[in-house]
């Protein structure tokens, strides 16, 4: 005697195996986006930390000229995108820019001098500063 009801229940039926693709296909488009969402922030990352190690080699350069009137005399612009030995070498990134500004004025006591640095990431212009004070030794 053979179960009718048994024979019906093997396999899986079509529906169940669309529903299953969806639930595939779902987890799949999920991880490839959060792949490309870390790539993108890897990318930032590394980005921001090229452009924060830019205006470090600028600001040290400064701290060891020592006297204000040669730091503010200095084109400290033309510096950081001239290669060595002669400057920096800090231009790696898409139109990177460094600037140097001095927001409590050239004659102050001690000089705050205030790295500004510029670059282009995805058709945006992203920006960091780094700002010290500098006085006589």
């Amino acid at each position: 005697m053979r179960n009718i009801n048994l024979d019906k229940k093997r396999g899986f039926t079509l529906l169940e195996l669309i529903i299953g693709m969806v639930i595939l296909v779902t987890a799949i488009v999920s991880l490839i986006a959060a792949y490309i969402g870390c790539f993108t922030l890897n990318q930032s990352a590394r980005n921001l930390t090229i452009a924060i190690n830019d205006g470090q080699t600028v600001m040290e350069e400064i701290r060891k000229t020592n006297i204000p009137d040669s730091i503010t005399s200095q084109d400290w612009t033309t510096w950081a995108s001239t290669n060595p030995p002669d400057g920096g070498g800090c231009n790696r990134l898409e139109n990177e820019s460094i600037t140097v500004t001095y927001p409590s004025g050239i004659a102050a006591t001690p000089l705050q001098v205030l790295v500004t640095v510029n670059w282009k990431e995805k058709n945006r212009t992203r920006s960091t500063q780094l700002v010290t004070l500098i006085s006589e030794r």
